[in-house]
């Protein structure tokens, strides 16, 4: 399913940069947090986890994988400004970013993107979040 909030759909922008990012990472098994693939300027995406595994009971799934893609409200002008973190996670700021998760299922090669507007992981304006999507890729294809 897709969602846009103005006419515009986002959702193939997202597909493309976590494929970017995934062919570009480290290999191996991966940590949650990991950064290591390419992004565009002023986005950020991390691995975010393995799939569950139904044999083990684990989320140890080596070919489903979670990412979280961040947009913040300045990516156009700046780079991506680093997170807090604790022991355990980084610290989302909703009121300046967007975090779109998705999931990555390599043995169908399919990316499932949970569109933001119905995750509440942004208080940002949602056609704002729209306009900085499409207006990253543009730059990109410059």
């Amino acid at each position: 399913m897709i969602y846009t909030n103005d006419d515009r759909e986002y959702t193939p922008i997202i597909e493309s940069w976590v494929r970017d990012f995934i062919a570009t990472m480290n290999d191996g098994v991966l940590e949650p947090g990991d950064d290591s693939g390419d992004t565009p300027k002023g986005v950020k995406i991390i691995f975010d986890g393995y799939g569950y595994n139904e044999d083990t009971d684990e989320e140890d799934d080596l070919n489903t994988m979670s990412f979280a893609v961040f947009v913040h409200k300045n990516s156009l002008t700046e780079e991506f400004p680093e997170h807090e973190q604790t022991p355990w996670a980084l610290i989302h700021r909703p009121k300046e970013e967007v975090c779109i998760w998705c999931w990555y299922d390599e043995n169908a090669d399919q990316v499932d993107i949970i569109p933001f507007e119905d995750n509440n992981s942004t208080e940002l304006d949602h056609k704002l979040v729209s306009n900085l999507i499409f207006e990253i890729h543009k730059r990109e294809l410059q």
